[in-house]
């Protein structure tokens, strides 16, 4: 099949790396896929598939395929006036939620085209909002890369926690990167741990704690810090999916997360992982200190999250992806 992906950019963020992912792991099946994306658009992530610069996105500038996959809510519009393939609306996150322009993009789910979503709260979330139905394909992880290293902890005795903050000032508030540094303040005063902080914008933010701030561009260099670690903490409020708490299990740390809607489907909490209410400062503070202090616990869930992960791969997400295309044929 030929599949094209219209996007604006490939920066840092969850949404360009699932799409790198997915297209990749669809090439890798034998499938022809092009992304399309402006000139002016950011390439971090590496893509194996053919990839075309345009002025900017319009409905010329779509090549013609069996299928146009628009992930976000801007690139919906020329992907559907193309009229040069089926168009197939992939939903990354429901964008009503969090963008300015809510109505416009919320129109950009009632344009008649078969939707996919991420996660089964993802799915809840769509049909809640619109009336609509959508296909579940779930995120994975690239597990060639994602795994275990050696933890420093075992030499030094010093645990550490890895923690990704969003720049709240480029509209990043519902991360709860507060919530993380409140938690992280009090706990530092009662026990001892280093902090590592990775910031996908290079913001600058005040810690209230002596932390090491990386900044990750690869997903091996991204795959070295959350398996460096002995604990992983996210705190979102929502998330279509989430693929940092999939990633750190992979790698075999201990994860704390946020129940956050999409990460549901993967996260079994005191099982792989430990789940806490979104912006809970206070179970985030128990959860927090207990997996710092009881080592066999931390252990448990680590290596539970590592053999959990395994299966959860790109070729999985991308065999879903084309049986639901396949079906729409």
């Amino acid at each position: 099949m030929k599949i094209v992906f219209p996007v604006l950019s490939l920066e840092m963020g969850g949404g360009a790396r699932f799409i790198y992912h997915l297209a990749n792991a669809l090439f890798d099946k034998g499938h022809d896929v092009e992304v399309v994306m402006p000139e002016k658009g950011l390439q971090v992530w590496p893509l194996r598939t053919k990839l075309r610069r345009v002025k900017e996105l319009t409905p010329a500038s779509i090549p013609s395929a069996d299928f146009i996959l628009p992930n976000f809510y801007l690139t919906v519009k020329p992907a559907w006036e193309s009229k040069k393939g089926k168009v197939v609306r992939l939903s990354l996150g429901y964008e009503p939620l969090w963008v300015p322009e809510s109505q416009i993009a919320k129109q950009t789910y009632l344009i008649g085209a078969p939707i996919m979503s991420i996660s089964q709260w993802h799915r809840q979330l769509i049909l809640q909002e619109t009336g609509l139905q959508s296909t579940v394909i779930s995120g994975g992880v690239d597990i060639s890369t994602f795994r275990p290293y050696p933890k420093p902890s075992n030499l030094t005795g010093r645990k550490n926690i890895f923690y990704i903050m969003r720049d709240p000032t480029s509209g990043y508030t519902w991360k709860g990167g507060a919530d993380f540094l409140q938690v992280i303040k009090q706990i530092k005063g009662q026990i001892d741990f280093d902090l590592t902080v990775s910031i996908p914008e290079s913001a600058q933010f005040a810690c209230p704690v002596p932390c090491q701030v990386k900044i990750s561009t690869t997903d091996q260099e991204l795959a070295r810090l959350y398996a460096e670690a002995d604990l992983f903490i996210y705190t979102s409020y929502f998330e279509a999916f989430g693929l940092p708490p999939l990633e750190a299990m992979a790698c075999g740390t201990a994860v704390i997360s946020t129940d956050c809607g999409g990460n549901r489907d993967y996260a079994r909490s005191g099982e792989n992982c430990l789940l806490v209410p979104p912006s809970d400062i206070d179970q985030l503070y128990s959860a927090v200190s207990h997996l710092l202090t009881k080592d066999d616990e931390r252990h448990r869930l680590a290596n539970a999250g590592h053999l959990f992960a395994q299966t959860w791969t790109w070729q999985r997400t991308a065999d879903q992806v084309e049986a639901f295309l396949l079906s729409l044929k």
